[in-house]
């Protein structure tokens, strides 16, 4: 079964996904998926304090991630302050 976030840059939206990661580690499962990366993208960054299983959730997403991908992303930039696509799927 497919579950759904809407709206994770705001309060309501990190709110409803720290209430669903209450008790686990990742998305869909025990380990790293598609899932996660998904919602790491909507996410936009790192919550903080307020939202504490997302923040450690983001933390392990931003950690393998690291690990997986070394270096710093250059070729890349973005600017304004939209929130991301809703349209826009995962492979």
């Amino acid at each position: 079964m497919a579950v759904t976030f809407s709206n994770l840059h705001t309060e309501s939206g990190l709110k409803a996904l720290n209430d669903f990661l209450s008790g686990k580690s990742y998305i869909s499962g025990n380990k790293l998926t598609k899932d996660d990366i998904k919602v790491y993208a909507a996410v936009l960054k790192n919550p903080g304090d307020s939202f504490p299983n997302v923040s450690q959730w983001y933390n392990s997403v931003s950690s393998q991630l690291a690990a997986s991908f070394p270096g710093k992303a250059v070729g890349v930039g973005f600017g304004g302050k939209a929130a991301p696509a809703e349209s826009a799927k995962a492979e």
